[in-house]
C-alpha cells in the first residue's frame, strides 16, 4: 500500500466514526434523558493492562465497574455505570475506549 493510500484510508476512517457518532448523539439524545447515570458496556481480553486502561477512562468516584469474565477466560465483560451531564460526554468515554485494543463497546 503506498503513502497516499494509506493517507485516504485514514480520512474515509476519520469521516465513518464522524457519521458513526453522530448519528449516536441523535438516538442518545431521543431515547436518554441527560444529566443522568450512563451504563456503559464492554467486552474487553482478559489482561490487567487492558482492564486498567478502561478503569483510567471512568476513574471517577462516582463510577460503578462490575465485570464478568467468559467460561473460558478469554475475555471479561465490563459494565460501568457512570452519572453524565450530555450525550457529548458519553461520546467522549465511548471514543477514549476506542484506543484500548481489541475491546467491544456494546
Amino acid at each position: 500500500m503506498e503513502k497516499s493510500d494509506k493517507i485516504e484510508d485514514s480520512k474515509n476512517n476519520e469521516r465513518n466514526q464522524e457519521v458513526f457518532y453522530s448519528g449516536f448523539k441523535e438516538k442518545l439524545d431521543k431515547e436518554h434523558h441527560f444529566p443522568g447515570n450512563y451504563t456503559f458496556k464492554f467486552i474487553i481480553p482478559t489482561e490487567n493492562k487492558k482492564i486498567a486502561q478502561l478503569h483510567k477512562i471512568f476513574d471517577h468516584s462516582s463510577a460503578s465497574f462490575s465485570t464478568k469474565e467468559s467460561k473460558q477466560k478469554k475475555y471479561t465483560g465490563v459494565t460501568i455505570t457512570l452519572y453524565v451531564t450530555d450525550s457529548t460526554s458519553v461520546i467522549e468515554y465511548y471514543k477514549e475506549a476506542s484506543e484500548i485494543e481489541d475491546i467491544v463497546m456494546l
